[in-house]
């Protein structure tokens, strides 16, 4: 981002490069789709069900930035500067792409510009808590004599298999073959979610929004059998699909000017400041409740403004800062920090932002 905002600065980048023809642009016409739905195939029920606890603590936490927004934030910074913040705060790169798509469509590319800002700010105030409490639980749990046992709990837990189609034929396992079976489905989830818009309402407000079906689609097409965990990686496309999306976001940043970015700093911090309060404060009263420490909480909670791989980097990186324990106890350290840390990011940035942008995205401008 900071190097997409000096370029355009310094003219060294036009202004239109993200929206000329090319990668960009056919990613933002039809790429996007098959991005949500592959996360849709990388949602694991089983381990979202054993790890309820830290799915309610990582949800319950996002909870308090939509609240913060739509009171103090909106008095403060403005509504549209803090519903923006929502899903950039706490959300993944999908949530972001959904509201720059939502702001310049309404004709505001500074609104766009500014969720961009938010997402790459987060993290330097998200991963320190999230690295605290860790560290701080780890003590905790070491002091207690916690990892000199084993503290592993099998739930045995395995849901009814919805497989309906067989495992997919050697001969048809190639690049073209995965990518047109999400594409499909892509098709699918699209075609269900534009015919659920709202009579009268406005032109983006669906009963079920059409980023919400590509994820539900994803995951139920996955449970059947008819998609493979992680297509875009088996059709070797994932990371040609990163760089686009990657590429597409800073676009937005060409309406910044010096003076703009000024102007956004106050909003930008003080949404942040706000957003990372809610989600400690909830995230700490609603782990009391489940039986989880406030130090554990709170870095669960602090998952949604990291992502994948951030959380398991920060969990390695936690683990193998204790030099002074056995391999015995750095493994069970890890196998009690890594699930929940993982599956917090997950529930939070994978599955829960790109809902909350699709419901968000259509307030900013009503």
């Amino acid at each position: 981002s900071a190097i997409f905002l000096f370029g355009f600065w310094l003219n060294i980048l036009p202004d239109n490069v993200t929206s000329a023809p090319g990668l960009a642009a056919a990613m933002s016409n039809f790429g996007v789709g098959l991005l949500i739905v592959n996360l849709g195939t990388l949602i694991d029920l089983e381990d979202m069900i054993k790890e309820w606890k830290t799915v309610v603590v990582a949800l319950l936490g996002m909870v308090g930035v939509v609240i913060g927004a739509f009171t103090i934030g909106a008095m403060l910074f403005g509504r549209e500067w803090a519903l923006t913040a929502v899903p950039a705060t706490a959300g993944g790169t999908i949530a972001v792409l959904l509201v720059q798509t939502a702001a310049n469509t309404a004709g505001r590319p500074e609104v766009a510009a500014f969720a961009i800002l938010v997402m790459s700010f987060r993290k330097f105030i998200g991963m320190p808590i999230a690295t605290l409490g860790m560290k701080k639980e780890a003590s905790r749990k070491l002091a207690a004599g916690d990892f000199d046992r084993d503290i592993s709990v099998s739930s045995g837990l395995k849901l009814p298999s919805m497989r309906i189609f067989g495992e997919t034929p050697a001969y048809f396992k190639s690049d073209n073959s995965y990518l047109f079976k999400l594409a499909f489905v892509a098709t699918l989830a699209n075609l269900v979610g534009l015919a659920t818009r709202i009579p009268g309402d406005g032109p983006a407000n669906y009963w079920l929004n059409p980023n919400i079906a590509y994820l539900l689609f994803g995951l139920i097409f996955a449970r059947i059998g008819f998609l493979e965990k992680d297509s875009l990686a088996k059709s070797h496309s994932g990371g040609l699909g990163n760089l686009a999306l990657m590429i597409m976001l800073p676009g937005s940043l060409a309406s910044v000017t010096p003076s703009g970015l000024m102007e956004m700093i106050f909003p930008l911090f003080g949404m942040l400041a706000m957003s990372t309060v809610g989600i400690v404060f909830i995230a700490v009263i609603v782990g009391k409740v489940v039986g989880y420490s406030p130090y554990i909480s709170a870095a669960i909670a602090c998952t949604c403004m990291i992502g994948y791989p951030g959380t398991e980097i920060l969990t390695n990186e936690v683990v193998n800062s204790y030099t002074d324990i056995t391999p015995e106890q750095r493994e069970r350290m890890s196998a009690y920090l890594m699930p929940k840390i993982i599956v917090g990011g997950f529930a939070t940035v994978t599955v829960a932002s790109v809902i909350f942008a699709g419901i968000i995205c259509p307030m900013i401008f009503a």
